[in-house]
């Protein structure tokens, strides 16, 4: 198998032979007659003669030779055109022909009623001819095999398909000249004709150049294989340049009507409704190849190809496996993927029956071997894929940590080997999502870009799939957690162009939302962040519960905040990831109640975080608990032990919002060691040192302090940046200095006035 095809393999279906000839349309017919006016005035040109006409020698650009190669690409390649639209592209600047050239073929179609059907006879006399010429430069190319084709076709014919032919290229043309006399100026365009001098009827219905009887294919073979194998490759790599998911359907629907025997139209069609989230015309499209007989109507000849066509069938399993494996419905995947891997056995299929077996695998949790160098580069495809998912599930159920990125590691040298841009994305897209998870922020921050600044081109088509989406949502998600919020906007905006569609909208929908409750949770906007959590809900339930305890304990609800986080923690299925941040957040509730019950929860939570290796999560559990014994137990040399253990992954790692309040609490840890220390010596009767001592260890730590409430500032979390300065004011009250307290106590009351808070939430330490 060719690269081409191992890149495609997830979504390939074998090529179709056609059960019967194309159909000779009369659009076909126009185009062989503009093909031969234009090698009669090629020819005149060559030999240096003119018409009787014309005394000077007829000159024939290069670019009107360019225009007219142009034109014929685009009416052999593209579905039949009526005879208004083919005339307009023959006048278009982009298209248009010689003058010359557009005189004689006027007076070649005017001459069709005239002559009669003696023309269609003299066109299979003619195109014989050429055929025969050696000399003749177009016996190979597009317009080679385009008489070609219509020279074997006529050969085929009777008289009455013949004169039946003729008679719909008659229509053909009579509708066409009536649509153009009744546009306004059309006089200027079209000159004087006999057979269009009668007044036009009052009403008048444009004709598809389908409507003449049995010469009604629209589509030919080729130029549906042709649309189809576009319009796919786009849908998997760049999904914005590909037609609107109507326009799409409506083509898909002139093509099976022409063609209803073609697999890969009903395949098309179930990736279109996939993408606009229409399972059922999804499973229908999928159930439509079982229903049709490739044999139907194919004449003796292509028996053979007929057996071949039943690959398609094993290919629609696997697809319709996948799509019962996302609804969530096991048994009837598993009954798919069986079928699926009977029919790949019996056509000696192998690339086919590794998806099935990968597919397997994961709906039942076994790992499937790594290939050998002998393997061929289609099965290293599916095996890749199948990596790829086991390092998801691998990060949720505890693998260590580097045992996933060895993995990952010979993953990449495979994809890398072969040139596999749509693995190469996905796997850079899966190293950043793990590094995300285990708190490696900045890591997965520089594979994100990494992807995005490298050049993934393939047969010199850009890479624009589900891997690109996922590292900008991360991107979105980082830029958001710095406090650079417009850049984020921009980021998100690119997102939106670049994959307007399902399933990789899902993503960036999911990262707007969440981005939007992030926000608005830092301004204390609590009411926007409910409605963007109950839109949040639709794409991740539990993340959106997770959320609504954030607002419901910004609030200072916390018997709601109980409610939401007991309902998560109830779920069985929930991720470690999950399940440690929803008890850092029920030890929160149980701190600000005063109960004994925090200790549990966030010894519960780096139980979990230690049992996964999530490093990031443990140390902001060890954050809690330095504030915890700080504020409740009074016992600040113990918290600071526990804050040293998880301040440099924070500070290194962590979004602004965590170092900032690390940054605090390191700097009021400090502060009230040195308080401590000074009542518990020798010496605690002398309070005046003491008060100096602290005094000046709340100077050294000022900038410290500052340095936090630029950060909650940056994060227009203003009611942190209160919370810094209520501090501040407070201790320095108690200390006896009061130009500080004023100067802090200003500073408050400013803020304040600048940005209002309904409920300030102090001592949550969220």
């Amino acid at each position: 198998m060719s690269k081409k095809d191992s890149e495609n393999v997830c979504f390939w279906l074998p090529n179709q032979t056609a059960g019967k000839m194309d159909v000779l349309t009369p659009h076909k017919m126009i185009v062989v007659f503009l093909i031969q006016e234009y090698l009669r005035l090629k020819k005149t040109v060559t030999d240096g003669q003119a018409h009787a006409e014309q005394p000077h020698q007829i000159e024939v650009s290069a670019g009107d030779r360019k225009r007219f190669c142009m034109l014929l690409l685009k009416l052999i390649q593209y579905p039949d055109l009526p005879y208004k639209e083919l005339y307009g592209l023959l006048l278009s600047p982009e298209y248009g022909v010689h003058p010359v050239h557009l005189e004689e073929f006027k007076k070649l179609m005017k001459l069709l009623k005239t002559v009669g059907i003696d023309v269609m006879f003299d066109l299979y006399n003619e195109i014989d001819k050429l055929i025969m010429d050696n000399t003749a430069s177009f016996q190979i190319g597009i317009v080679g095999l385009y008489l070609r084709k219509v020279f074997v076709t006529m050969d085929r014919m009777s008289f009455h398909e013949m004169k039946d032919l003729y008679l719909a290229t008659i229509a053909y043309y009579d509708k066409g000249m009536h649509a153009i006399r009744l546009e306004p100026g059309s006089d200027a365009n079209y000159p004087d004709s006999d057979s269009f001098r009668q007044p036009p009827p009052n009403q008048y219905t444009p004709i598809e150049p389908s409507d003449h009887g049995s010469h009604s294919a629209k589509w030919s073979v080729k130029q549906s294989e042709l649309f189809i194998a576009q319009q796919s490759a786009l849908l998997k790599e760049n999904e914005a340049k590909a037609l609107p998911p109507k326009e799409l359907h409506k083509r898909l629907n002139e093509i099976i009507h022409d063609r209803p025997h073609c697999s890969q139209a009903y395949f098309l069609s179930y990736m279109n409704n996939v993408r606009v989230r229409e399972f059922f015309g999804a499973v229908h499209a999928l159930q439509r190849v079982f229903d049709r007989t490739p044999s139907a109507g194919a004449p003796p000849a292509a028996t053979s190809a007929g057996a071949s066509e039943g690959k398609d069938y094993q290919y629609s399993s696997l697809n319709l496996a996948i799509l019962h494996a996302e609804f969530g419905h096991p048994r009837l995947a598993r009954a798919c993927l069986r079928e699926c891997v009977m029919l790949a056995q019996e056509n000696g299929d192998p690339t086919c029956l590794q998806l099935a077996h990968a597919w397997l695998s994961h709906l039942e949790g076994h790992c499937m071997p790594l290939p050998d160098k002998t393997t061929s580069g289609s099965l290293f495809h599916a095996t890749s894929l199948h990596i790829l998912s086991h390092l998801r599930q691998g990060s949720i159920v505890g693998r260590r940590p580097s045992e996933l990125f060895g993995l990952l590691m010979v993953n990449d040298l495979l994809n890398c080997q072969r040139s596999m841009m749509d693995l190469v994305a996905t796997g850079i897209a899966e190293r950043t999502a793990l590094w995300t998870v285990y708190g490696k922020h900045e890591q997965a921050s520089l594979c994100a870009q990494l992807l995005l600044n490298v050049e993934l081109k393939s047969l010199d088509k850009t890479y624009n799939g589900n891997g690109i989406c996922q590292v900008l949502c991360a991107l979105v998600v980082r830029l958001a957690h710095l406090g650079e919020f417009g850049h984020a906007l921009v980021v998100l905006q690119h997102a939106k162009q670049r994959f307007p569609r399902y399933p990789q909208s899902r993503d960036w929908h999911l990262t707007d939302h969440y981005v939007s409750v992030l926000r608005a949770l830092y301004r204390g906007r609590f009411a926007e962040a409910n409605a963007e959590c109950q839109h949040l809900h639709s794409y991740d339930p539990h993340l959106a519960l997770l959320q609504f305890a954030h607002v419901a304990l910004g609030r200072q609800d916390f018997g709601t905040a109980e409610t939401f986080l007991a309902q998560l923690l109830a779920d069985e299925a929930l991720a470690p990831l999950m399940r440690i941040r929803a008890l850092l957040l029920s030890a929160n509730v149980h701190i600000h109640n005063g109960q004994a019950k925090a200790f549990n929860q966030l010894n519960a939570a780096q139980m979990y975080a230690q049992k996964y290796h999530l490093q990031y999560e443990e140390a902001l559990v060890n954050l809690h608990l330095a504030y915890l014994l700080l504020t409740h137990l009074h016992a600040p040399k113990q918290a600071f032990a526990a804050l040293k253990a998880g301040l440099e992954t924070i500070l290194a790692n962590g979004p602004l919002y965590d170092r900032a309040r690390a940054l605090f609490l390191f700097a009021r840890t400090l502060v009230e060691m040195e308080r401590h220390g000074a009542t518990d010596g020798e010496e605690a009767w002398e309070e005046t040192a003491a008060t100096a001592a602290q005094l000046q260890q709340l100077t050294t730590m000022l900038p410290t302090f500052e340095e936090a409430v630029e950060m909650f500032e940056k994060l227009e979390c203003y009611s942190k940046a209160k919370d810094v300065y209520v501090y501040l004011a407070l201790t320095y009250h108690e200390l006896g200095a009061v130009e500080k307290r004023n100067r802090y106590s200003y500073r408050y009351r400013l803020l304040e006035e600048q940005y209002p808070t309904e409920r300030q939430y102090l001592n949550v330490f969220l």
